[in-house]
């Protein structure tokens, strides 16, 4: 069962922006290698949420995955991993229990990838700033723009977003082969161009008016 640092209210059929950064801002992916590690621990956890916690192996740098049983009780709408911090736009479905909600997903991903980076890099102390965030998506016209919020995130690290490597982007402008742990479908309902949605430029008014639907 999730402890008191992790649980939290969510509801079935709702979504939920979730975040977390490095303890005082550092960085929590040094590297490629890391970032390919995170996102392959969230696959799996979504993918195979009744199964036992990824082990990683030190010596053989790389995780052993027993007792695969296949059912999803969060579902991964986007994601983008930044050097210092990370976004997760994810559901909870109705056939999630208190050992496979979105609290138990957090709780797992953060642990497993805290224990990771500890014992690669012969780390001490907290890895993250506290407890992650999370805010609960209200409208259809949020969800949207929540989606191009995280999305557009890399912005400032590359020119082309559909080149970025750690989100979910490539995925959705088909840059990349569709994954079975991304649901794309809840935001591309809503939008049919999404790719002129996310990388045309904002006037201020539409800035401002994302600003008050994502950040407050």
């Amino acid at each position: 069962m999730p402890s008191e640092y992790y649980n939290r209210n969510f509801r079935p059929q709702y979504f939920y922006h979730i975040f977390n950064r490095g303890a005082y801002k550092n960085k929590i992916f040094l590297n490629k290698s890391d970032y390919e590690i995170f996102t392959s621990i969230l696959s799996y956890y979504l993918l195979y949420p009744k199964t036992r916690n990824f082990a990683y192996q030190k010596k053989v740098n790389k995780f052993q995955v027993r007792n695969l049983e296949k059912e999803q009780t969060v579902h991964l709408v986007a994601y983008c991993l930044m050097p210092n911090h990370f976004h997760l736009l994810l559901r909870q479905l109705p056939n999630a229990t208190k050992k496979t909600n979105i609290s138990n997903l957090m709780k797992r991903l953060s642990i497993t990838y805290a224990m990771y980076f500890q014992n690669k890099y012969d780390h001490a102390g907290t890895l993250f700033q506290g407890k992650f965030k999370n805010t609960t998506v209200e409208t259809d016209e949020q969800l949207l723009f929540l989606s191009r919020y995280i999305h557009t995130n890399p912005k400032k690290l590359t020119k082309q977003l559909g080149n970025y490597l750690f989100s979910s982007y490539p995925v959705y402008i088909n840059k990349v082969k569709s994954l079975k742990w991304i649901q794309s479908k809840y935001i591309l309902r809503l939008n049919k161009d999404y790719k002129s949605f996310v990388e045309l430029p904002l006037k201020d008014k539409e800035i401002t008016k994302i600003e008050k639907l994502v950040l407050e």
